[in-house]
């Protein structure tokens, strides 16, 4: 059933408050959003982020260890002879290749893209299976059409690829290619029917050779499969036969529903609540070298030096045989708010020609049904509008209303999207309905892009309650250090029952917090105890998390400070009644935090004897002027705390760094001040 021509535009106008990203004044002016957005006075419904889409954090050897375990296979470099053959059919076919729409896409199998795996594995971690795309600390983006159209060079104009061959001469065209493949593989390995089949097509002057050539470069370079691997795919033939006979594909849709596929499948199976280990071996058949060059074009500071393309030339050879070497890939990513492009094909490049919807001036396109809508606006257009992507064997959500900013539209409260269950026949036809906009909104190649207010909160918010709920983490081999149990065991001699299994209970909390915490930054075990706590430390909230690990406390270590926490507890015990006691346990528990899992290669803490503390402090005969003068200091060691963290660079003041000296010195002044304390509360309890 098609939707009436009001609901169905792509683009809406109106005015709104509107805020940089990256934070700044709120002003009031006209902006354009992608529908759906959702619009609180109209009762529509907001899309959540899902809980999902905050992952596990896996450690820097993990990450080794997984990228042994995933294998790219749709990730294909190129043979000299594939070259050769690519050359000498580019001279014969050119003219069909623009007509159908994959010339850009046939001459970018040359090209060699290098991996990177490890930023792979940590892409994977920040994708949503939910909404199809990438949660990251400062917003949200995506892989889109425009993506896959303008550096992979596929058409999203076009037929489904899923159409069927309707006439006698085709089906025996496919009949005929596949007695040519079994003639191919005659004599030969299975492992080697690719170069089979060159040698029996290529050059022979044999009339099925242009269907033959785009089978094995569909079959290698575009919809690879496990049986592609070792003899040409003959699930392919169709898409071959078509595409030589003039008959236009949308392959974009095709190869982005390839690569929502296998982004799921990858973080589902590395990074999902619950993580199988095994040795088994992923194979991705997506061609993920388009989602590496996604990444090389948006991320500055991930990307190698560019080559210069010369006139005439894909997009891609900009990254041809180039290798990054960024050595924390996650902390890049997680920075990059700033730095972010939102839309890198809109800057000039030498020797690359930028398409027609990468105009200096806004336009509006009128859409008359009588008038045939130029094409590349019609394509531009369809980047634009949401609806599910129809690939062999996939149907994926398509949301470019979650990514405004990616196409130089405003971001608004994301709408929800509905689904067609997965149904290839009812998603083609919601892909490919008309264009309903009477007018259609082009925005300049330079304009900048902003959010809207509510937006904004939201997504704050959002993020906030997304931290919150990480709860489950990768499971891993625990550690061999078994100190975390044995410190609360000792707190709970000469306790009663009751009192012994809470502290049984808090014993298993803080091994499981421990065996958490070993896998976070300073930065988020700081974020992590703000959260937890009422009355922590606020350390204001820099762009993106640390990247130093904070290294553990030895053994010796911790059941000092243990032996300082039971103590005190006692003495809190003691003056349960009071209003002191409840500043003490504040106290402590800042200093637990602050000192169990920050103190970075701290010496072996020692008793501290401060005699000029415990000389003024006199005894006096009135308990409440005793507890008052505990409670200044107490009140001086919380302003200490306070104080010396606000003072400390790199996270109020937005730095990326943190000084550890500066921690360990903090933590050295904590504990000296408690033992002072300590040495107080015994005095007056005498």
């Amino acid at each position: 059933m098609e939707i009436d021509s009001p609901l169905d535009t792509i683009v809406e106008e109106r005015e709104e408050l509107m805020v940089s990203a990256n934070g700044g004044f709120i002003t009031r002016r006209k902006a354009h959003f992608l529908k759906p957005t959702a619009i609180s006075s109209n009762g529509e419904k907001i899309s959540e982020l899902p809980q999902a889409s905050v992952s596990p954090k896996p450690s820097i050897f993990y990450q080794k260890d997984l990228s042994e375990k995933v294998s790219f296979k749709g990730w294909r470099r190129p043979t000299q002879k594939w070259k050769t053959w690519v050359h000498n059919m580019h001279a014969k076919h050119r003219a069909l290749w623009e007509q159908v729409g994959i010339y850009e896409a046939v001459m970018s199998s040359r090209y060699s893209i290098r991996q990177h795996k490890q930023l792979l594995l940590c892409l994977a971690e920040k994708w949503c299976p939910g909404t199809n795309t990438f949660v990251f600390p400062w917003g949200e983006a995506t892989i889109t059409l425009e993506d896959v159209m303008v550096c992979g060079g596929f058409s999203v104009l076009g037929e489904s690829v899923l159409s069927p061959l309707k006439s006698k001469q085709l089906v025996e065209i496919e009949e005929r290619l596949n007695k040519g493949r079994k003639e191919a593989i005659r004599g030969d390995s299975l492992s080697s029917t690719p170069r089979a089949w060159m040698d029996y097509f290529m050059g022979n002057g044999n009339e099925l050779e242009h269907e033959a050539f785009l089978s094995l470069w569909l079959s290698s370079f575009v919809f690879a499969s496990p049986s592609s691997l070792v003899c040409i795919g003959k699930h392919v033939f169709p898409i071959a036969i078509h595409l030589a006979r003039g008959n236009r594909l949308a392959l974009a849709p095709a190869v982005l529903s390839s690569i929502y596929r296998d982004l799921s499948l990858f973080k589902d199976r590395f990074f999902g609540s619950v993580v199988v280990q095994t040795n088994e071996l992923v194979n991705l058949y997506a061609p993920f070298q388009l989602v590496q060059v996604w990444v090389w074009e948006r991320f500055p500071g991930l990307r190698p030096t560019p080559n210069s393309i010369s006139p005439g030339e894909p997009r891609i050879a900009r990254w041809n045989k180039l290798k990054a070497n960024v050595t924390d890939v996650k902390l890049a990513m997680e920075t990059a708010g700033r730095s972010f492009q939102w839309r890198p094909y809109v800057i000039t490049i030498d020797g690359w020609s930028s398409p027609k919807f990468y105009g200096d001036k806004e336009q509006h396109v009128l859409i008359d049904s009588h008038v045939h809508l130029d094409e590349e606006i019609h394509s531009f257009a369809r980047c634009l509008r949401g609806s599910e992507l129809v690939g062999l064997g996939s149907v994926e959500q398509y949301v470019p209303h979650r990514v405004s900013m990616q196409f130089g539209m405003d971001q608004d409260l994301p709408g929800c999207f509905a689904r067609c269950n997965g149904n290839p026949d009812m998603a083609w036809r919601n892909y490919s309905r008309p264009i309903r906009d009477a007018v259609l909104y082009v925005p300049p190649r330079l304009f900048e892009s902003d959010v809207t207010s509510q937006y904004s909160e939201w997504w704050k918010q959002s993020v906030v309650a997304h931290c919150d709920a990480s709860k489950p983490f990768i499971k891993r081999p625990r550690s061999s250090r078994k100190h975390d149990v044995s410190v609360r065991g000792k707190v709970c001699k000469g306790n009663s029952s009751k009192e012994k299994e809470d502290k049984e209970v808090e014993a298993g909390d803080l091994a499981q917090a421990v065996d958490t915490e070993d896998r976070l930054t300073i930065r988020e075990l700081l974020t992590r105890a703000k959260h937890n706590s009422v009355n922590t430390v606020m350390i204001g909230a820099s762009e993106s998390p640390l990247g130093a690990q904070s290294q553990p406390c030895s053994t010796k270590e911790v059941e000092a400070l243990a032996k300082m926490e039971a103590n005190m507890k006692q003495c809190a015990v003691n003056m349960e009644s009071s209003d002191e006691a409840k500043k003490y346990e504040t106290l402590d528990n800042i200093f637990k935090r602050l000192s169990v899992r920050e103190c970075e290669n701290m010496p072996m803490i020692t008793a501290v004897t401060d005699k000029e503390d415990v000389e003024k402090t006199e005894y006096e005969p009135k308990q409440d002027d005793s507890v008052t003068k505990n409670g200044n200091s107490i009140r001086e060691s919380k302003g200490l705390v306070t104080d010396d963290v606000k003072s400390k660079p790199g996270l109020k003041d937005g730095g990326e760094s943190i000084d550890t000296t500066d921690l360990f010195t903090l933590s050295v002044e904590l504990e000296t001040r408690v033992c002072s304390l300590e040495k107080r509360f015994a005095k007056l309890k005498k």
